[in-house]
């Protein structure tokens, strides 16, 4: 053999290792030192590196994008702009990474063990790790900050509690993820859980020295958030001294000087606040500052802290800050009882505020407080609605706002109609020179206003264009300049900042944007038109802005359109004249005719009464709900709500006490309306009574008719329900006796007249709250169930009986519908538990192992469904009983599934079949009794889990007879359980709460690698034949240095062979060719059958993630849900408590009219007796002079 060819075979045999090597390193399925220094250095310098630098982009973006509000309480760590579990999108990239670098590069295969090292401890404890990958344990971590910071807090939650169960071992590791999850739970508000974490934390002895700082910042921003700010300062001092982040630490400082303003330590804030200011502090932190240490001025006068107040007004740096110094200047007029220079400030810092921000709605809230108190609502709308956008839900000002900007929303716009109309009827009656001079002055101010409009704009527009030449002079030096500069210039980077610049992420972008768009059309709901307010109607006669106006559009504000709207049709053109600088487009606009003037009276009558009804119920001021309703009656005697308003007055002046007033409109009801729906009422002799104790005798009336329906007294529910439906049929708690009157005739199995009653309470009381009860009700009706199955009266909703004279739920030919015992059908395993007694996560992965571990060919689809009281974990793929049985003969095990489940878990085996027509109808308990009945020896041990009994095995085997189509299923089991015994596969640690997204894999041929895969057949026959070149390969590869001499070897003696020698070896040759086709055939068999266990499980893995996926969107949902309650019920706490302010304040309004009146009837009484006791003298004055007179008589006729 030649030189050359040896050294050919050399380079080849070189070439194969090479490649056999890095193939096998790029591989994270073997665990070999090389191929985890590959993996990890790939990890860290290549995906992690990039995920990092994308994630410190994305963080700073989301910072840069986020203002602090000093105007209130700073937390530690800003809170999310984002809702609850929405995803902002900036930390995409990280995530996609992260989960990248963990698909490819995570390695959990156990390693080789070394048998000489079984007795080594530390060796064994690094064998028994779950990760060996060196870098991996930082990219799960930027995982979960990653998802964290995008606003997934459950994900990243469920991604920290993962990683301590892969690290373990790493208290390090471990305790960043508890604080981590610590600030998770804060975040969500689940106060008690983030406690729960921190408590063990220091049970444990702390957190390690490492994350000193960090659980300083965790704990003291855990306690701001449940308010306990005595405890908070601490830990905040501490994390103040570690932290290194200047920004950072300049918030923390203001935020303890803010907790000490709050704790009433005056001298400790005041420091505090001092701290703030520095040469390298933001501006509007020291303004800020400084601001609050005026507020801590507790002098009566408040002297110093006007004048200062006064100075900073008067400074151009702050110009962006004026709301906040006028809105500190009314605060301390206030506080002095000085309302005028109050008013005066706040409309200062309304008009002054160029940010429109939270400031500037402190100033319309306290603005639209003293109007509110002076009874000028008109004035206090616009601030309540203006306000409102720039609060959250959580505010202590929110619900009262809110509450008064609904209020009057809708009363404005009635209050609105009145003066409009009334100001159109005005000017429709005055002569014809006097109406057209108005017009005309109204014509040339619109003019004057448009050319000043177009004027700013004019000059906005210059202003722009000489911003625009001077940035392209700048561009053109910035061009030069590079143009001098010889270093080459990077091409731009496309980062993720651009992210946070996006107009929804900035909050304060959208909280801008609402406000002009308020000012310039008001709150307009989204519909279509909604920039067409009064359709061609513009109120251009309404003294008030009608830019400050709010736009209501319930059913009433609809039907003042609409009167509107026909009103134009009845004074316009065909062709309505739309250029409003025409005569004729006003002309159009006024109510010229009889008709038109009438619809416009329609309009004002309507809305008066609206007024009046909105005073006396939702503002609760009688005096202008009293002169609203009078204004009614007096300018519309025949208008068609005066029942109404008899009604209205007389209620109000028995609230007021006023005895003679609440007889006269009685007296009306009763005589003017005998036959309406009061006079019946009213004229009850303890007619008074009655109605003062309405609420607590409907209430005591329908307590009695709920008793008697709950004991099956037909006739009192109805009895009850007539005479209320006879004497109060207005009262609110109608719609539940009619629910009572109806169920009444379920009880006496009349499903028609349940059906008609309940059906009548949907038509008339569409807007109960006991409407969607009663249409639930029919609608179980119309699907088949009914209240209970034999007649017997019912004392609850028990729709889990069948309804035995129903046509409904009777089977085909009118059999009774029962259970089928078909066993050669579909089955369905359902674990049953009552909500929030089973940690979900945890039961579908225990399940999910399970099914890995012990099935890998028959894969199962598991699925999470409410089943009320319980919830459910459906486990679906049993083709028949058979498969079921198996299935749960093997759980009920030692070592089984049920031996490690929670013992409250119901397990439930019921047919597709019976699932979905039957368990709906006849309930679960018929379905266990039937089941119990039917197959208690095929599952003893189920049987006795369902009764609360032990199964204790017998000692005598059990026999159980084979139902047809069942031996063939047990035959394909045991053929399964062959084929399942000899393959191991290694389980795979499924991530309970962050499904790995799917990366497009590499199919990997996975038959052995020969001599034809990587060399031509020209070249092995050069370098030898074949077959000698293939073992050559193999021995190479076993043995790099030993197979090469060998292979050298080889060469040499083959020219020594003789040519029998040859003939046998050929043979020889040809004869183990044979044997390694065999071979290569029965591998083939084994592979595929392999692939085939690969799919199935991957399948498997898939189903388990979705339906992870799936509880954790519906925890996401039900946490959500949980949210919008508890701040339904804050809200419904802040009504009441405003409302009980307003009453008290109402009562001692009341009181005050009271001893008002009385002090006028003492002093009137006073001034009778006066002017009697006057009478009386100058009647004995008189007397006294006649006496007098008579007495000089006498004398004068006795000297005569």
């Amino acid at each position: 053999m030649s030189q050359n060819n040896l050294v050919r075979t050399l380079y080849i045999g070189f070439g194969v290792l090479f490649i056999l090597l890095i193939t096998s390193s790029c591989s994270n399925k073997k665990n070999t030192a090389l191929t985890r220094f590959y993996h990890s250095v790939n990890t860290r310098y290549n995906i992690h590196y990039n995920a990092d630098i994308a994630y410190k982009e994305a963080l700073e973006a989301k910072e840069k994008g986020r203002e602090d509000n000093l105007s209130q309480l700073v937390y530690i760590f800003p809170k999310s702009m984002d809702s609850l579990g929405a995803s902002s999108g900036s930390f995409t990239t990280t995530i996609d990474k992260t989960t990248k670098a963990i698909k490819l590069h995570s390695i959990t295969a156990k390693p080789k063990r070394d048998p000489d090292r079984r007795n080594d401890a530390e060796y064994q404890a690094w064998i028994r790790q779950k990760e060996y990958t060196p870098f991996m344990d930082q990219v799960w971590l930027l995982l979960a900050k990653a998802e964290f910071q995008d606003g997934n807090y459950l994900q990243a939650v469920s991604t920290f509690l993962y990683i301590t169960k892969i690290y373990s071992t790493n208290p390090e590791i471990v305790a960043e993820c508890q604080l981590w999850i610590a600030r998770a739970y804060t975040e969500m508000g689940w106060l008690y859980e983030a406690g729960d974490i921190l408590h063990k934390i220091e049970i444990a002895g702390g957190a390690p020295e490492k994350h000193k700082g960090f659980y300083a910042l965790v704990k003291a921003n855990y306690l701001v958030y449940n308010n306990e700010y005595e405890a908070a300062i601490p830990q905040l001092e501490i994390a103040i001294k570690n932290e290194h982040n200047k920004h950072q630490k300049t918030r923390m400082k203001y935020l303890l000087g803010q907790l000490y303003a709050q704790l009433g330590d005056k001298t400790k804030a005041d420091k505090a606040f001092s701290s703030v200011k520095g040469m390298s502090t933001p501006y509007k932190y020291t303004f800020n500052a400084q601001l609050r240490q005026i507020e801590l001025d507790d002098s009566p006068a408040k002297t110093k802290a006007l004048s200062m107040l006064s100075g900073m007004s008067k400074k151009s740096r702050n110009k962006e800050y004026l709301d906040q110094i006028y809105t500190s200047l009314g605060d301390i007029y206030l506080e002095k009882t000085d309302t005028l220079k109050a008013l005066e400030n706040y409309r200062k810092g309304v008009k002054e505020s160029i940010r429109n921000g939270y400031d500037k709605a402190m100033a319309q809230i306290r603005l639209g407080d003293l109007y509110f108190l002076k009874r000028k609502f008109v004035l206090a709308q616009p601030c309540y609605s203006e306000a409102l956008p720039q609060l959250n839900k959580s505010h202590h000002d929110y619900p009262k706002v809110a509450l008064r900007s609904s209020v009057l929303d809708e009363l404005v716009v009635h209050v609105k109609v009145v003066e409009e109309q009334d100001s159109l009827q005005y000017i429709a009656q005055l002569p014809e020179e006097e109406r057209l001079r108005i017009i005309n002055d109204k014509i040339v101010e619109l003019k004057k206003e448009e050319e000043k409009r177009q004027k700013e704009e004019e000059n906005q527009r210059r202003i722009e264009e000489r911003q625009e030449r001077i940035s392209s002079w700048d561009d053109i030096n910035e061009q030069l300049f590079d143009q001098s500069n010889k270093t080459p210039v990077a091409p731009p980077v496309i980062t993720q900042q651009g992210a946070a610049t996006f107009y929804f992420y900035n909050e304060q972008a959208v909280n801008q944007g609402k406000i002009a768009f308020q000012q310039q059309w008001g709150n307009r709901k989204l519909e279509d038109d909604w920039r067409r307010r009064n359709k061609r109607s513009t109120g251009i006669f309404d003294e008030v802005d009608t830019a400050q106006q709010s736009d209501s559009l319930d059913t009433e504000a609809h039907r003042i359109k609409e009167l509107q709207a026909q009103n134009e049709e009845l004074n316009s053109p065909k062709n309505a004249v739309d250029d409003e600088y025409s005569v004729e487009y006003y002309l159009q606009q006024l109510p010229l005719t009889p008709e038109a003037i009438k619809e416009s009276n329609v309009l004002i009558e309507d809305a008066l009464y609206k007024m009046g009804l909105i005073y006396k119920d939702k503002l609760q001021d009688m005096d202008l709900a009293i002169d609203a309703f009078n204004t009614n009656i007096h300018r519309f005697p025949n208008t068609p709500n005066l029942e109404e308003i008899y009604y209205q007055l007389f209620l109000i002046y028995m609230r007021l006490g006023d005895n003679n007033m609440m007889a006269t409109y009685r007296s009306k009801l009763m005589n003017e309306f005998a036959s309406g729906k009061y006079a019946g009422p009213v004229s009850q002799p303890d007619y008074e009574w009655n109605f003062r104790n309405m609420a607590s005798l409907q209430d005591s009336l329908y307590n009695e008719a709920y008793k008697a329906y709950q004991q099956a007294d037909v006739e009192t529910v109805r009895r009850n329900y007539a005479a209320m439906n006879t004497k109060y049929p207005f009262t609110d708690l109608m719609p539940n006796f009619t629910l009572l009157n109806a169920l009444t005739y379920a009880q006496v199995r009349d499903a028609g007249n349940l059906e008609a009653n309940l059906t009548d309470l949907v038509k008339k009381y569409p807007k109960s709250d006991i409407t969607p009860l009663a249409s639930d009700i029919l609608e179980r009706l119309k699907s088949g169930k009914i209240l209970l199955s034999d007649g017997s009266p019912v004392t609850g909703f028990d729709w889990s009986k069948a309804y035995q004279g129903a046509d409904s739920l009777l089977a085909s030919k009118g059999k009774i519908l029962q259970y089928s015992d078909t066993l050669d059908v579909p089955y369905v395993l359902m674990l049953m538990f009552k909500p929030k007694t089973i940690d979900r996560n945890e039961l579908l992965y225990q399940v999910a192992d399970y099914n890995f571990t012990n099935y890998v060919i028959q894969t199962f689809d598991l699925s999470f469904d409410t089943d009320p009281p319980y919830e459910v974990l459906q486990m679906k793929g049993f083709n028949s009983f058979a498969a079921i049985r198996s299935y749960l003969s093997k759980a009920y095990s030692k070592e089984g599934l049920i031996q490690h489940l929670d013992k409250a878990i119901l397990v439930v085996p019921i047919s597709t079949d019976n699932y979905i027509n039957v368990l709906p109808r006849l309930g679960l308990e018929q379905y266990m009794a039937y089941f119990s009945e039917h197959f208690s020896e095929q599952f003893p041990q189920l049987i006795a889990s369902w009764s609360g009994k032990k199964y204790v095995e017998s000692t005598q085997p059990v026999v159980i007879a084979e139902v047809d189509g069942a031996k063939k299923e047990s035959q394909a089991e045991e053929l399964d359980e062959s084929v399942k015994k000899p393959v191991t596969i290694p389980q795979t640690p499924v991530v309970p709460e962050k499904p790995v997204q799917k990366q497009p894999e590499t199919k990997v041929n996975d038959r052995q690698i020969t001599g034809d895969d990587l060399l031509s057949k020209d070249q092995l026959q050069k370098a030898g034949e074949v077959n000698d070149v293939i073992d050559g390969i193999s021995d190479v590869v076993s043995n790099p240095v030993d197979g090469i001499k060998s292979l050298f070897n080889r060469y040499k003696n083959r020219e020594k062979l003789t040519k029998e020698e040859k003939q046998a070896l050929k043979e020889e040759e040809k004869l183990r060719k044979e044997q390694e086709k065999q071979q290569k055939a029965i591998e083939k068999i084994r592979l595929d059958s392999i692939t085939k266990i690969e799919k199935a499980r991957t399948d498997s893995i898939a189903n388990v993630e979705k339906a992870l996926d799936d509880s954790i969107k519906a925890a996401n949902k039900q946490a959500e849900e949980q949210k919008r309650l508890e701040e339904k019920q804050k809200e419904d706490a802040a009504k009441a408590a405003v409302k009980a302010r307003e009453d008290a304040r109402k009562q001692k309004e009341a009181d005050r009219k009271q001893k008002e009146r009385e002090q006028k009837e003492r002093l009137r009484q006073r001034e009778k007796e006066r002017k009697e006791k006057e009478k009386v003298k100058e009647q004995e004055r008189k007397q006294k002079e006649r006496e007098a007179e008579e007495r000089r008589k006498q004398r004068l006729k006795e000297k005569r």
